[in-house]
């Protein structure tokens, strides 16, 4: 199965933008709710959520996808659960918001709380992501030190090995991402 990479962007990291977003949203109309008294800030922050679950799903399918391409023996792979483990809370969360501001016997109050908690998960969750990225690698070509290999080889006069590891790159990117780099 071909993994979520469109011309080598990763699909997931694209999608949590919304919901996060979206969710940063609604806890700032909650506040301005809290602190103006208009009915309209429920409303939008009632919007924001749905918008934060929905797009959140989303997100969560494809990270569910692309967490299948980590190698098992990977330390990226039990950061990668933990990340999707409480992403998938944060995602009950904004439906209990969104379900106890909208529901049958809804209590608004709890249901911003649900979101602000879900809020600072995500904080934590994304550090996960950038922990993943940044400090293991994942999904991230680390072209400083492509550079300086290639250098140290073209001073070496072993251009040979370059084109090989280019070659075995585009070649992996063909047969695995869903929408490949072109050049």
């Amino acid at each position: 199965m071909k993994d979520p990479i469109v011309r080598g962007h990763p699909i997931h990291a694209v999608l949590t933008d919304v919901p996060i977003g979206a969710l940063v949203g609604a806890v700032v109309f909650d506040a301005l709710g809290l602190i103006t008294r208009g009915d309209q800030w429920g409303f939008a922050a009632q919007a924001t959520v749905g918008v934060a679950l929905v797009g959140g799903i989303g997100a969560a399918l494809v990270g569910l996808w692309d967490y299948q391409a980590v190698p098992r023996d990977s330390p990226t792979r039990s950061m990668g659960a933990r990340h999707g483990i409480l992403n998938t809370v944060v995602l009950v969360l904004l439906a209990a918001s969104f379900g106890l501001r909208y529901g049958v016997g809804m209590v608004p109050a709890l249901g911003q709380v649900a979101s602000l908690l879900g809020l600072a998960l995500v904080g934590y969750t994304g550090w996960l992501g950038s922990q993943m990225v940044y400090d293991q690698g994942w999904r991230v070509k680390p072209a400083e030190y492509d550079e300086q290999i290639e250098a140290s080889l073209r001073q070496a006069g072993n251009t040979a090995t370059i084109e090989q590891a280019h070659t075995t790159v585009e070649q992996y990117a063909r047969e695995h991402d869903l929408l490949p780099h072109t050049r």
